[in-house]
């Protein structure tokens, strides 16, 4: 029974901090929410149900589901109002968090001390990006949002940056400086919606910054071209072309260390994603197949051969076009 693993009250009245919840509970109380004050059982897959004691799940108390050693994905519904102070804190398994735009009050470290968390998925239904935005200013380090739209998904990575601080004892001050890209990416972020085209040609600054971060931004954006102009996708395929080689060791590397994590499949459709456009060239499927061959996976052999002939293919497609029998300046 859903209900025996949650410890939890029932809030009479307005519910979430004013938030007040229109349809009556299962029992028939209007405007009542539960709040989630902790769990009895431990599970490695949280799924939160949409109501408790018959009415609607509004809130997760502070703490509530912190300290979780079992943890791995936790799932919240869309009835959900408010997220309290730490409520998910120190949680050193957990990997995944899926919540929805409902959500108006996130508090301060609620994520905090998570340190495996990779991915954030959020279902858009009420264009509202606060606690997106929320999640991002109380991280620093390298987060994926997985944006679920009506019409489709939009997979944006965030880098990681360092905030550091140094005094100036002769000067009587303290000096702040901020180092890598993730900072300005997530100032594409609004609360009423997401600059895709900032987020885009922000693309130069993070390839210096974070080269494995950039393959993926420049992967994801390909396999999810939500609001993604044609010049920034040029741009996102030649530089996976140009570095193919560092693109599917990348690739191959982290299915070899984690063929069944979190993020495993996204990671076999980047794969596929080099191998069907025909980007993958012979001198970086041989480095890529040795490594393929040491991680004892043979659909990772498989996928990359399948790609060489796809470029082998479109190459000799194109030595045919040339001798075509059309002549062109060049041929005078």
């Amino acid at each position: 029974m859903t209900e025996g693993i949650f410890a939890f009250e029932i809030e009479e009245g307005s519910g979430a901090r004013g938030h007040h919840y229109e349809a009556a509970g299962a029992d028939g109380r209007q405007g009542a929410c539960a709040v989630v004050t902790g769990l009895l059982q431990e599970r490695r897959h949280l799924v939160v149900p949409p109501l408790l004691g018959g009415v609607p799940v509004g809130r997760i108390a502070p703490h509530a589901l912190s300290g979780l050693a079992q943890l791995r994905t936790v799932s919240f519904p869309p009835s959900l109002r408010s997220v309290g102070a730490f409520a998910l804190h120190n949680c050193p398994g957990l990997e995944e968090v899926a919540l929805h735009d409902g959500i108006t009050d996130y508090y301060n470290g609620v994520l905090r001390q998570d340190v495996r968390l990779q991915r954030v998925r959020l279902t858009i239904s009420e264009n509202n990006y606060t606690v997106m935005r929320d999640i991002l200013s109380d991280s620093d380090a390298k987060l994926e949002f997985l944006l679920v739209y009506p019409e489709g998904e939009a997979h944006l990575l965030f880098p990681g940056y360092d905030y550091a601080f140094a005094e100036n004892t002769m000067a009587r001050t303290i000096q702040f400086s901020i180092s890598g890209s993730g900072m300005v990416y997530r100032e594409c972020v609004r609360r009423r919606g997401i600059s895709f085209r900032e987020y885009d040609r922000l693309f130069p600054r993070v390839i210096p910054d974070d080269p494995h971060a950039a393959v993926q931004i420049a992967a994801d954006r390909l396999l999810y071209p939500h609001d993604l102009a044609p010049v920034h996708a040029q741009a996102y395929e030649d530089y996976l072309k140009a570095n193919i080689g560092d693109v599917l060791l990348q690739f191959v590397s982290a299915l070899a260390a984690e063929p069944d994590g979190t993020g495993a499949e996204e990671t076999w459709q980047r794969l596929r994603l080099v191998a069907d456009r025909g980007m993958i060239t012979d001198d970086a499927a041989d480095a890529a197949l040795r490594l393929a061959a040491e991680s004892g996976i043979p659909q990772l052999a498989g996928v990359i051969l399948g790609g060489r002939e796809t470029q082998a293919s479109a190459a000799s497609d194109g030595m045919d076009k040339k001798d075509d029998g059309i002549f062109s300046l060049d041929d005078w």
